[in-house]
């Protein structure tokens, strides 16, 4: 059977040494103390720090973005349909050290095909039978300051494609940290969102394509 969208196409599926008289030495210390505290005042709160400031870094994530226009292209007669999303927070050093996630509900298929709720990594093969079997392979290409979204299909057999499709990306910074806050991608300075542990951040980088999209997002405090 082959599946259709409402427009009739396919669906897609951081040491002073001082000598001092006692008394001096006691009115510094509890001066240094209380200095002390101060500076760990900002820290106790939870706030991880802006970064280029105090060296904190972030972990990214974007919002769930539906692709209104794919433009279509063909690379060596096979037909491919792209998506570019401005992604600035994508920078030339997250492209070499960091790790960059990008995550699809390919909400246009029918459930049959692609279940509602179900959420996975880029690249997907989603292989199905319409009239024959035939295989969509759906891929993230990233660049500076973009991500683009690709649908090639193996049969050439889509004129379009679905709207109805989302994608999100969750940027990790390359270096080592107690802590990596996080915020949403394009919001400049908004507060912080929460921390997150540093096993927690290696755990991700290292099995996140063995993980689900929900153990992810609860490791690195990110709204599913």
């Amino acid at each position: 059977m082959r599946y259709t969208d409402a427009n009739n196409f396919p669906m897609k599926n951081n040491t002073l040494k001082t000598i001092l008289k006692p008394a001096t030495s006691s009115v510094v210390f509890f001066a240094a103390l209380l200095f002390l505290l101060q500076a760990c005042k900002k820290g106790d709160t939870g706030d991880p720090g802006t970064p280029g400031r105090d060296g904190a870094a972030n972990v990214i994530y974007s919002a769930w973005f539906k692709p209104n226009v794919y433009i279509k292209d063909t690379v060596f007669g096979i037909a491919g349909f792209n998506y570019n999303k401005s992604a600035p927070d994508i920078t030339q050093s997250m492209l070499d050290s960091g790790t960059i996630i990008t995550y699809g509900k390919l909400q246009g298929y029918t459930p049959v095909i692609w279940p509602t709720s179900q959420v996975t990594t880029l690249p997907i093969l989603l292989t199905y039978n319409s009239g024959g079997i035939s295989t969509d392979t759906w891929s993230a290409l990233i660049s500076v300051g973009n991500l683009r979204i690709r649908l090639v299909n193996d049969k050439n057999a889509y004129g379009s494609i679905s709207n109805a499709h989302e994608f999100r990306y969750i940027i990790i910074p390359p270096g080592k940290k107690a802590t990596l806050s996080v915020r949403r991608s394009g919001d400049g300075s908004v507060p912080v969102v929460s921390t997150v542990s540093d096993f927690s951040v290696r755990k991700v980088i290292t099995d996140h394509e063995h993980m689900t999209y929900g153990e992810v997002c609860r490791l690195l405090n990110i709204p599913e």
